[in-house]
């Protein structure tokens, strides 16, 4: 007995044992997409059956390990020294502790079973919140030891392979409390049912709104930094409407409006310092469009653009402009930022001056279903006035 438990436990990977891993490989994973969510999710507006929390539940128990499995393997395939980078194993260690956990939990034929099926779940979402920041230190301390062509590579893989598993998550999640909300009136759910939503996707999400919500968000950030803020104004088509997932909306505008928050309001401030610039601070605009087809929004700031040596690394992961002390640093890190979470929280809400994945990660949250995409359009030097 004990010699057969130290052959199933002496080939491993970040503690899980090789065989588990290898059978969850063999395995490919299917395409996530808005219309197979909706399908599996039941009626919108509608809480879902216990067929339909079943075959949600079955489906994600399925899934998940398919793709956890395939991070692991990822991690592993990293040069030795990056892979013992100690941030990096916290990472991938992480990946295969949920992997095996996920693994291990028995075939999900009830209602009870899903219960604690979602708790486990729901513990998977809370440990893996702080991943991007994570991974930001281990890559940043290691940028010297790989390629950043191939640091790219891994990480575009690796946060798009992130937002799938959390999407399935999500949503089983979103799933099961809405169930159990409307059995349990008493109960309150952490997610609110529309009458369009199934689960965290809304077929008829008001763009508008979730922007508002943004930008109250946002505009405190940056009167807690700068002390005052400029306005967001809103026009176009204001009343659109498409399918979605606000949440990820929400992210991707608050990355957009931060950067455009702290230029506009760094530029104002500088040239009311050089006695020069308009006396108030111009607003920033966001424009709405609709089509048959998309929704398109367009936000222009007054933060005089962004410099033309900059433009070329601003998809890049963890390039920033912003030290650690608030200034300009046109760097992608190195001695100019020597801690990226400390220059995230330069003062108690400086989380203005991000981690450098801001907009990386907006165009994989938008690209990810293969419909969207995110162009930045730099007019350096120009400052806007309220009336352009």
């Amino acid at each position: 007995m004990a010699s057969s438990l130290r052959q199933t436990t002496r080939f491993a990977v970040f503690g899980v044992p090789m065989g588990m891993l290898t059978r969850a490989l063999e395995q490919t994973p299917r395409p996530i997409t808005l219309p197979y969510l909706l399908a599996q999710g039941g009626r919108p507006g509608e809480p879902p059956t216990p067929d339909v929390i079943l075959r949600s539940a079955k489906y994600t128990q399925q899934e998940l390990p398919v793709r956890l499995a395939r991070r692991v393997r990822q991690f592993y395939s990293l040069p030795f020294i990056v892979g013992t980078n100690p941030y990096i194993q916290e990472v991938a260690r992480l990946y295969a502790s949920s992997f095996e956990h996920l693994s291990e939990i028995k075939p999900i034929e009830t209602l009870e079973d899903n219960d604690h099926f979602v708790n486990e779940l729901q513990k998977l979402v809370d440990d893996h919140a702080e991943v991007v920041p994570t991974l930001s230190r281990g890559f940043m301390e290691c940028g010297e030891y790989m390629d950043s062509v191939k640091i790219t590579n891994f990480l575009n893989a690796a946060l798009h392979s992130r937002i799938g598993i959390r999407i399935i998550a999500e949503q089983h999640l979103a799933l099961t409390a809405t169930a159990k909300s409307s059995r349990n009136t008493d109960e309150m759910s952490p997610v609110r049912l529309t009458p369009t939503s199934v689960g965290i996707v809304d077929t008829e999400m008001a763009p508008a709104d979730v922007i508002r919500q943004s930008s109250e968000y946002v505009r405190a950030l940056c009167e807690a930094t700068f002390e005052m803020a400029p306005e967001v104004v809103l026009e176009g088509q204001v009343d659109a409407r498409t399918m979605g997932i606000p949440v990820h909306l929400d992210y991707v505008m608050t990355e957009l409006l931060k950067n455009a928050f702290r230029a506009t309001t760094e530029t104002f401030l500088a040239a009311r310092q050089a006695k020069k610039g308009p006396a108030t601070i111009t607003p920033i605009t966001v424009t709405l469009a609709s089509t048959p087809s998309h929704v398109s929004v367009r936000i222009r700031d007054a933060g005089g653009g962004i410099p033309p040596e900059s433009m070329a690394h601003i998809f890049d992961y963890a390039y920033t402009t912003v030290k650690s002390g608030g200034e300009d640093a046109n760097s992608a890190g190195g001695e100019d930022i020597t801690d990226v979470s400390a220059g995230a929280m330069q003062s108690s809400m400086g989380t203005l001056a991000g981690l450098g994945y801001g907009l990386p990660l907006s165009r994989l949250y938008l690209g990810y279903f293969g419909m969207s995409s995110l162009d930045i359009v730099s007019l350096w030097g120009h400052v806007r006035k309220a009336h352009d």
